[in-house]
């Protein structure tokens, strides 16, 4: 009753296991890519607590300024008020409509120029990308790249042809 078939474990649906190689090499790629999500769950996490102390810091600065303005708009118009009449009202209302389309414009200004969402984890990623296309053959071309420019035989969809 000798069986020829080899001992020890087969996965489940009856296939041989991949080579030893192979195996290591997945395994290297799944944890590669476990620890870039941890990298960037921990940048999600940083960029939250930033925000939120700047959105508190912001809110607490509001509060004081608008309190501040309102007590010097009080005081200059009632300083103003016997030589200007309605004018006096309407000196604090220019300043006051200029100053918030100075601060727009600045706020337009930095969101353009900020850097996007994630881009350390990106770069990450990228730089891991081609280190795993020098150690795969040297890929770096493009050509096995499916959505590459330089790909004639798969263009990006969208693409003219």
């Amino acid at each position: 009753m000798d069986d020829p078939a080899p001992k020890g474990p087969r996965p489940a649906g009856g296939l041989p296991r991949p080579p030893g190689p192979l195996r290591r090499l997945v395994r290297a790629g799944g944890a590669l890519l476990v620890a870039r999500a941890e990298f960037a769950s921990a940048e999600l996490a940083l960029a939250r607590a930033q925000l939120m102390r700047w959105l508190g810091l912001a809110l607490l600065a509001l509060l004081l300024g608008l309190l501040g303005l309102l007590s010097l708009t009080a005081l200059v118009t009632l300083l103003l008020w016997p030589a200007l009449g309605w004018g006096a009202l309407l000196l604090p209302a220019v300043v006051y409509v200029g100053g918030g389309v100075w601060v727009l414009r600045r706020l337009m200004h930095e969101v353009a120029t900020a850097p996007p969402l994630l881009h350390e984890t990106l770069q990450e990623l990228m730089r891991d990308r081609d280190a795993l296309r020098r150690a795969m053959g040297g890929a770096a071309d493009g050509a096995h790249d499916p959505g590459s420019p330089s790909n004639p035989h798969n263009p990006r969809p969208g693409d003219a042809t």
